[in-house]
């Protein structure tokens, strides 16, 4: 009993290692996503100043558009990740939690096997004193 507990304990610590894992990789792609996001939105800023202001050529103008178009993609293709990270997150919670769960059972478990030993012991000792008990009255009692 006490090898499956400790062999539980070993699998809660690696998910929870797991668990930390796919934390920090949701963390970093969801920084990621707002670096991008904030570079998008620089990007339409200046090309707003570039038509209100000075002005721009056509070509660059253009060339200004295709890569805001194409910096929006990557931005969705990122959402994605996110989600695929936040799904993973959601997976390993779940283990966790099915993992924790499991070793507090066996906790339980011991605890109870313990307590039950340890009543076993009291009622041994008990035997034993009132076994001793008795020899003793038994010889007073026999002059």
């Amino acid at each position: 009993m006490v090898m499956l507990r400790d062999r539980a304990e070993e699998t809660l610590s690696a998910t929870t290692q797991a668990l930390g894992t796919v934390q920090q990789s949701l963390q970093q792609a969801m920084a990621q996503h707002q670096q991008l996001q904030s570079y998008q939105c620089e990007y339409q800023q200046s090309l707003r100043q570039g038509m209100t202001g000075e002005g721009m050529s056509v070509a660059h103008l253009i060339n200004h558009q295709a890569f805001i178009v194409s910096l929006g993609q990557v931005v969705k293709q990122h959402e994605s990740q996110i989600d695929r990270c936040e799904q993973a997150v959601d997976r390993a919670k779940r283990r966790w939690v099915d993992d924790k769960q499991r070793l507090n059972a066996f906790d339980t478990l011991l605890e109870r096997r313990q307590g039950v030993q340890a009543l076993q012991e009291i009622r041994r000792e008990q035997k034993l004193m009132d076994e001793c008990a008795q020899r003793v009255s038994q010889r007073r009692v026999r002059p």
